[in-house]
């Protein structure tokens, strides 16, 4: 028998890209599943009977999701963003890997659609590059299948023992503790390459900034909130902003950092750009200056939320 699968789709409200997502659900290759929709206020639009709407209220995506698994008694949770699309055998491609039982989430790829404007398709090209997002790139991108710490919420797949009830204290880093959870309960986290959703990214720089300053923030809170060594990494851009704002300072005061600190700062400089490198060299120009702020944004989201409650 086909394992019962329920997705999970929280959103704002049903607007097209929520159309689009529930419509490429219903096409998926898998038997037995049903999709549960969370806008904040019920849609009249009448869909087929796999597909519930749940009216939340305006809360968060986290409480969203924890209505969801309390209203379902599926085996498994499928979470997807509102934003964001699956490709044909996303369930059936996923479900393959939990016949090893020491599995307990599984997600892959969010790369980013083909009909995206320029700046998701800049923001995806900049967050794929490892010396912007480090290991975490291989979720913009297909990679080798591997065992991880982590994944986002906008494409992974979990067993019902596995979940935990999302904190509804965090805005984007629940997922992250949520994954963290599951590893607690002895579940490892695969991230296969053949688990694909199309996921649009922010439509502009500014917003795209903005989003990145909250996930440093979030990922500091959480460090804070429940410390532990494998999320050492959360600090790597709080490190990078205050090395750099020392060495502004300290320049001014030791030759031997007014010299250092520039060459370091060119070699920093010349790897974001050989690996911003595309076919287009305006492509090129705005994925090394959108790399570049993007450390900075999520750097001093990362320095607010070390030093905000």
């Amino acid at each position: 028998m086909t394992e019962k699968i329920s997705i999970i789709i929280p959103c704002k409200k049903i607007d097209s890209q929520t159309k689009k997502c529930i419509l490429e659900c219903l096409k998926l290759d898998y038997s037995n599943f049903e999709i549960i929709v969370l806008p904040d206020n019920s849609d009249k639009v009448k869909y087929p009977k796999i597909v519930k709407i749940i009216s939340t209220g305006l809360v968060k995506p986290s409480i969203k999701r924890n209505i969801a698994m309390d209203k379902s008694n599926s085996e498994f949770f499928a979470f997807i963003d509102s934003d964001a699309y699956p490709k044909k055998d996303w369930l059936k491609n996923a479900i393959k890997y939990f016949k090893n039982d020491k599995i307990g989430i599984v997600g892959g790829p969010n790369l980013t659609p083909s009909e995206g404007n320029f700046w998701e398709k800049i923001s995806g090209y900049t967050l794929s590059n490892f010396f912007v997002s480090g290991k975490a790139s291989i979720r913009y991108k297909i990679s080798n299948n591997q065992f991880v710490t982590e994944l986002p919420s906008c494409n992974y797949i979990t067993r019902n023992k596995a979940a935990e009830k999302y904190d509804s204290n965090f805005l984007t880093a629940e997922d992250t503790k949520f994954c963290f959870s599951a590893r607690k309960k002895g579940y490892k986290i695969l991230y296969a390459n053949d688990v694909i959703v199309f996921h649009h990214r922010r439509d502009s720089l500014k917003k795209h900034l903005k989003q990145m300053f909250v996930y440093g923030r979030d990922n500091l809170w959480l460090l804070k909130k429940e410390f532990s060594i494998n999320k050492l990494h959360f600090l790597i851009t709080l490190i990078g902003i205050i090395g750099f704002l020392l060495g502004i300072i300290f320049s001014f005061f030791n030759p031997v950092i007014r010299i250092i600190f520039p060459i370091l700062i060119t070699i920093s400089l010349f790897m974001i750009l050989f690996t911003s490198i595309h076919k287009s060299i305006k492509i090129t120009f705005f994925v090394f200056i959108t790399s570049v702020l993007t450390l900075f944004a999520h750097g001093l989201g990362s320095l607010y939320g070390l030093i905000s409650k």
